[in-house]
């Protein structure tokens, strides 16, 4: 028996992958296609037209995700907190699975604005994935060594951010970096039980160039169950809370101790 549900538990995450892989493939070519008119565009007035296009495009894309995630693979998402009525939050959020991805758009472009991530350049050649992240104009940085690596970043976010008065969206920051697991907790040496230590870095800049009264919204995703994302495809985390809670860029003077501070009463919430 347990040999059966084992099979069809892995039978629903390929079904699930499947979904997802073809969502995303189905919606390419015309993120593509209205991404090129749209940086041709020889005017304000068109740009915009097509701007409001590609925010459809992923809207559509993620509603979907949503409605297979809920609907038929059966997860609640139980959320608490509010997101702030904001065109370009900052968001700020633990990193357990890459299934945080489509739970992020589930509970933030489900209500509110587009999620456009941090990314690394060598991402933009991924398949699909790369190529949507170019179209949408994803702030792109290298996290290298060094002054010139560091200015290079700062002026890929100061632009990104700029563009944020024309172009709604919310920009995320994972601020561990990567993934929670516990043989990298340990060989970072966390002083969390359930995180990472975050790297003030992306933040940091994200601050120094977003508005006044820009909302920051910390948000902490909670598995109750299996954080594996190919189980996670199949329902093995059933039960998902997101707790949000927001302060302003005006409010955190200190980047590293904020986030310190943010980190120690969110590894409570486990």
């Amino acid at each position: 028996m347990r040999i059966v549900k084992h099979t069809m538990n892995h039978l629903f995450s390929v079904v699930t992958s499947c979904v997802v892989i073809g969502n995303l493939a189905f919606w390419i070519v015309p993120l593509t296609l209205f991404a090129i008119a749209k940086a041709l565009s020889p005017t304000a007035a068109l740009r915009h037209g097509c701007h409001q296009v590609l925010v459809w495009i992923y809207r559509a894309a993620a509603a979907i995700d949503s409605w297979w995630m809920v609907r038929v693979v059966g997860i609640r998402i139980e959320v608490e907190g509010e997101l702030p009525d904001h065109p370009s939050p900052v968001l700020i959020c633990n990193h357990q699975t890459w299934f945080d991805i489509p739970v992020l758009q589930h509970v933030v472009t489900g209500q509110g604005p587009i999620i456009k991530f941090l990314i690394k350049r060598e991402l933009v050649w991924v398949p699909i994935v790369g190529w949507i992240c170019y179209a949408l104009n994803f702030p792109r940085l290298r996290r290298g060594q060094g002054a010139d690596a560091r200015q290079q970043d700062y002026s890929a976010v100061q632009a990104f951010s700029n563009s944020l008065s024309v172009e709604d969206g919310a920009l995320l920051i994972f601020a561990e970096g990567t993934r929670f697991t516990e043989e990298k907790q340990q060989r970072l040496e966390s002083p969390y039980r359930h995180l990472l230590p975050p790297k003030p870095g992306g933040l940091k800049i994200a601050l120094e160039t977003a508005p006044p009264g820009t909302p920051v919204v910390d948000i902490t995703i909670i598995y109750h169950g299996d954080t594996n994302f190919w189980r996670c495809l199949a329902g093995a985390s059933s039960r998902i809370t997101v707790k949000m809670n927001t302060t302003h860029v005006e409010e955190i003077s200190d980047t590293r101790a904020w986030l310190e501070e943010t980190w120690r009463a969110k590894d409570l919430d486990f």
